[in-house]
């Protein structure tokens, strides 16, 4: 029996280390991982030599090829910018994969909610040039915005809402929609693909202008009341629920009534006010008519079955030992407890949407024209035309890591470099985009998130930094990062077309965010 029992031991080990193995390399061709054998790969671009930290570059360096070595991605781009320049421009392409050996320093993906940044620029400088201000309210600059309080069959409805903590519609500003705080983090119907290619002009203007006026303020945990920690926040507090899709259709309607050079939305906005100054024709766009080289744009890919079953037997396995150590140890237990209660929050708030937490705000998003979900757990839209081609701000802008970067060098100051000759936004404006920030739990991603009245996410309390304080911006959906901190007049840009399941790039950027924490702040 003795003998049996260490067999069996044996086995589970061995079988452990396997499946470990298999789930820590989810784009490894299948008998490599199971076989530890090298991966193919190319990895190629510039790292800057001649700089005080160039040996913090090179450990960056070293930090992306780990990410092919380790079979973590198919195609990824890594672009950092310091004090004005260019320090770091990498490419990485898993030649073992089918997709990743079409991937070259060209190629473009789609950045999901990396977008976001772009809009809250977008936003910034509208606000900035035409004496707008965030506290303001949407109906102040857009009456029609709170149609649906005066709609006869949502009078109930609405005052539900206002009893579960959330505002009036006519009361909403545009910070409240810049940090997820409106209530509106999904419309009345999911929107047609067919009818938002291109915000500015009729069909796709009045349709999205119509639905956004007559959804209702709904509360992010249907029919409950704000979690303890927010119940006494006193009069203005908000609840907040990730605007997965909505954010960028309420902000480019805003855009348009306040933009008196040409009232452009988003997407020509920023043709207009920042591709075009920034150089950057074919490697940023927005909506169809900033033409992006479709054949440059590389499809986003999942993690296989097989791995997911790896990571699910794994997980199992991790959650059954800390059971069992929990029920050994009191202060296991205790630790234990907590996490049951945590997760139990989680649960909460995810029931309160069709199919649970963040991605039913995707499956709500969109629709075919016989009314058919587009969103099935996979990025299957946005690797068709018509989902490149649609004008999201939110969620389906095109570009490189070296685009995304060297717009964020406008937004952190430096002794030299492009960015000082090609300035967006003043300096007050900058100032105003980070300040503000509060710290809510998100109901919708069910994580805690600080946003600031410009939009973009203050990372002081993020775990994926080293130190988190100083950084801001915000990722995307299978982990593009899109982050900068203007203590040390950094800017990172992280884009892939691997969906890991997470955003802000986590395990693949954090010795990257490690090794920039050596920078020090500027004088």
């Amino acid at each position: 029996a003795g003998g049996a029992a260490i067999v069996f031991g044996a086995v589970v080990v061995a079988a452990t280390i396997v499946l470990r193995r298999v789930a820590s390399m989810p784009f490894a061709p299948l008998h490599k991982a199971l076989l530890g054998l090298r991966l193919r790969y190319r990895v190629g671009g510039h790292v800057e030599t001649n700089h005080p930290h160039a040996d913090i570059f090179k450990r960056i360096a070293t930090a992306f090829e780990n990410n092919f070595v380790k079979g973590q991605e198919i195609g990824a781009q890594l672009a950092i910018y310091h004090d004005g320049n260019l320090v770091v421009d990498l490419f990485g392409a898993n030649d073992d994969h089918p997709v990743g050996r079409t991937y070259k320093d060209d190629s473009l993906q789609i950045i999901f909610s990396s977008s976001k940044n772009l809009t809250a620029v977008a936003i910034a400088m509208a606000l900035d040039r035409n004496g707008v201000k965030y506290t303001d309210r949407v109906v102040d600059v857009w009456p029609q915005f709170a149609k649906s309080e005066a709609m006869d069959d949502l009078l109930e409805q609405n005052m539900e809402a206002m009893v579960a903590g959330m505002p009036a519609k006519s009361a909403i500003t545009i910070q409240d929609v810049l940090r997820h705080e409106s209530g509106l983090h999904r419309f009345a119907e999911p929107m047609i693909v067919s009818k938002v290619e291109d915000l500015d002009a009729d069909p796709s203007y009045s349709y999205v202008a119509d639905l956004i006026s007559r959804s209702p303020v709904t509360p992010p945990a249907a029919g409950q009341g704000p979690p303890e920690q927010q119940q006494n926040a006193g009069e203005d507090a908000r609840r907040r629920g990730y605007h997965a899709i909505t954010r960028g259709m309420i902000l480019s309607q805003i855009l348009r009534r306040i933009d008196k050079r040409g009232k452009r939305g988003v997407g020509a906005f920023l043709r207009d006010e920042v591709i075009q100054p920034l150089e950057l024709e074919g490697e940023l766009a927005c909506s169809s008519e900033c033409d992006p080289p479709l054949k440059r744009v590389i499809p986003m890919q999942q993690i296989p079955t097989h791995v997911r079953f790896a990571r699910i037997i794994c997980h199992m396995g991790e959650l059954l030992l800390v059971w069992t150590l929990g029920a050994w140890a009191p202060s296991g237990a205790q630790a234990n407890t907590s996490k049951l209660r945590w997760a139990k929050k989680i649960y909460d708030a995810a029931k309160a949407y069709p199919n649970g937490g963040s991605y039913s705000l995707l499956k709500y998003g969109f629709c075919s024209d016989d009314g058919s979900s587009y969103m099935d757990g996979t990025p299957g839209l946005y690797n068709k035309p018509a989902g490149i081609n649609m004008e999201c701000p939110s969620s389906n802008m095109v570009a490189s890591a070296r685009a995304l970067a060297k717009v964020g060098s406008c937004l952190v100051p430096a002794s030299g470099g492009d960015s000082e000759k090609k300035k967006l936004l003043s300096d007050a404006a900058i100032d105003r985009m980070h300040a503000d920030s509060i710290l809510r739990l998100d109901e919708a991603l069910c994580v805690p998130t600080r946003f600031t009245a410009g939009g973009f996410n203050d990372f002081t309390d993020s775990k994926i930094f080293s130190s988190g304080a100083g950084w801001y911006g915000w990722g995307g959906w299978g982990g593009s990062l899109f982050v900068w901190n203007r203590d040390r007049r950094l800017v990172l840009a992280y884009t892939m077309n691997g969906m890991h399941d997470d955003v802000l790039g986590k395990g693949r950027v954090s010795a990257v965010l490690d090794a920039l924490a050596g920078i020090p702040e500027a004088a």
